[in-house]
């Protein structure tokens, strides 16, 4: 279940152009971190109201949260980061030209794309080297 105290902060940041995936990361752990200070407080012996507002003032205000993760471009979508480039993709799928449609894709998936190629040329030596020797057990007379 998602945490309410945090949903404005979680629009802003994924109206702002920030990935989904980095969204809730931040909101998941500024959650944890809400438990964390709120718990030390309610054991300093501060009621649970009181505990909660000084929980949310350790925190700091939303917008400084919002602020620090929108200046770090890296979190940015490709879309946001790169609007041009990704208005030209767009254009060229819309018109029917869709080799823009796989660029996109691997220009937003590198990272994934890079470990699968990876583990593919790994397997493919491993197999190939393995049916090489076979190869070489069969052929070789006795």
């Amino acid at each position: 279940m998602r945490d309410a105290r945090f949903e404005l902060l979680r629009l802003e940041l994924l109206e702002a152009g920030v990935a989904p995936v980095y969204v809730e990361r931040t909101i998941l752990e500024l959650a944890e971190h809400y438990a964390d200070l709120e718990r030390a407080a309610l054991d300093g012996g501060l009621r649970p109201d009181e505990a909660a507002r000084a929980a949310l003032a350790s925190l700091g205000s939303q917008r400084a949260i919002a602020a620090a993760v929108l200046s770090r471009s890296e979190l940015l979508t490709f879309r946001t980061r790169h609007p041009r480039v990704a208005h030209y993709l767009h254009s060229a799928a819309a018109i029917g030209t869709l080799p823009g449609l796989p660029l996109m894709f691997c220009i937003e998936h590198r990272p994934e794309l890079t470990r699968w190629g990876v583990a593919i040329s790994v397997a493919a030596t491993l197999m190939s080297s393995v049916l090489a020797g076979l190869n070489w057990l069969i052929v070789v007379p006795l």
